[in-house]
């Protein structure tokens, strides 16, 4: 924390920054990652540079994103102080910006913003190592039927082998946050549950997990401005799926794949 101190940092509760500042845990996270020097890291959200710094040392290069402009100045200031020259800084928003090309992503992710990274970074399907809050974590490694079983843990899986690693305290933050929090390794699926198309598959779940307690056919002909067709229509066409009378909790990625194939070509799609 001293050197939030020295640096006078104010940390903008608006932006939900939480400093990590044990290099315990950061030392974790590149151990995990495997970083090594043929290595290019994507870094969200770099802060004042506690991880940059570190993965600097490890990385070919590091491709650190910051939003807060003032941070992004002070990092790159330090970075100068201690002689670092592979690190590129992009100030701006992680989901706005244009990102290099980069091997992993090793981060303490904006809690607020979790889902989109997650989905990002599914659809860039790179090796993750991240630190998120702790509920967050819990429904991307939650199994069908689980009570944490939702939309992000199918479209994780669906991207990911999603592994728990470990807790992280909050006394390893500064200030200290008001939830826990959790390092997620995600592993990209070399072969991935087969659709027609992967945009109306993740529509398809999205409406389907709004009622995710239903059976499927009723929870899909609740699903009027998702699919943008009347309930009659919706309950028909519900009905004449395979996996009608299944709950939605209870679907595993393959089975919400088949369904969602079968819905586009009843749908005429």
């Amino acid at each position: 924390m001293s050197i939030i101190s020295d640096l006078n940092i104010r940390p903008d509760n608006n932006l939900g920054q939480n400093f990590l500042v044990d290099k315990n845990i950061i030392g974790v996270e590149i151990r995990e990652a495997e970083v090594s020097d043929k290595d290019t890291v994507l870094e969200i959200g770099a802060g004042y540079g506690a991880l940059t710094i570190e993965l600097a040392k490890v990385a070919k290069k590091v491709i650190a994103v910051e939003l807060d402009s003032e941070l992004a100045e002070i990092l790159q200031d330090r970075l100068t102080e201690e002689n670092i020259t592979n690190v590129e800084i992009i100030q701006g928003d992680i989901l706005k910006v244009t990102i290099p090309p980069f091997d992993k992503c090793v981060a303490n992710i904006p809690y607020q913003i979790s889902s989109k990274i997650v989905e990002l970074l599914g659809r860039l399907g790179k090796h993750s190592v991240l630190i998120m809050q702790r509920e967050f974590a819990d429904r991307l490694v939650a199994n069908p039927g689980e009570k944490n079983y939702s939309r992000i843990s199918v479209l994780a899986q669906y991207h990911f082998t999603p592994k728990f690693l470990r807790k992280v305290g909050k006394k390893c933050f500064y200030p200290t946050p008001k939830v826990n929090s959790a390092i997620i390794k995600l592993l990209p699926k070399e072969t991935k549950a087969k659709v027609l198309d992967e945009e109306f598959f993740f529509n398809f779940v999205r409406a389907a997990f709004i009622h995710k307690n239903q059976k499927l056919w009723k929870a899909i002909s609740h699903s009027k401005r998702e699919m943008e067709l009347d309930k009659d229509v919706l309950v028909k066409i519900g009905h004449s799926l395979s996996l009608a009378d299944v709950r939605v909790r209870t679907m595993n990625i393959d089975q919400l794949a088949l369904s969602s194939c079968e819905m586009m070509v009843l749908m005429g799609k």
